[in-house]
């Protein structure tokens, strides 16, 4: 290995996925997504996701990683160099919903197109 992935930008490559992905499906008009979800495949056999990125430099990607069980947020940051890959989930906008139009038995993960919609 000669050290290439540790300056791998992974925020602009994940926009840039992102921006690619609203073109193929067809919203790329719409709001700009304000956190994007991935997923992060490191050299161990468990992949991190849901998550979003929340800052970088050339060492460390810090993400803030979704809780499956329900309401919670979890702070961690991933050594770049541990990095295999890093794929786009989807998108969450900057607009606010109203909690009641969210139906409670939605399974979001289930149609990946829905999360950008």
């Amino acid at each position: 290995m000669n050290g290439e992935s540790n300056i791998i930008n992974w925020s602009e490559k994940v926009r840039d996925l992102d921006e690619n992905i609203r073109k193929e499906i067809g919203i790329e008009g719409e709001s700009e997504a304000k956190h994007i979800l991935i997923k992060v495949q490191t050299k161990a056999a468990e992949c991190i996701e849901p998550a979003f990125i929340v800052d970088e430099d050339d060492t460390f990607l810090d993400l803030f990683v979704l809780s499956p069980q329900g309401p919670g947020i979890t702070s961690t940051a991933v050594l770049k160099s541990n990095i295999q890959s890093v794929g786009v989930i989807g998108g969450v906008s900057a607009e606010k919903m109203d909690a009641k139009e969210i139906p409670e038995d939605t399974d979001m993960f289930d149609d990946v197109g829905g999360l950008y919609q």
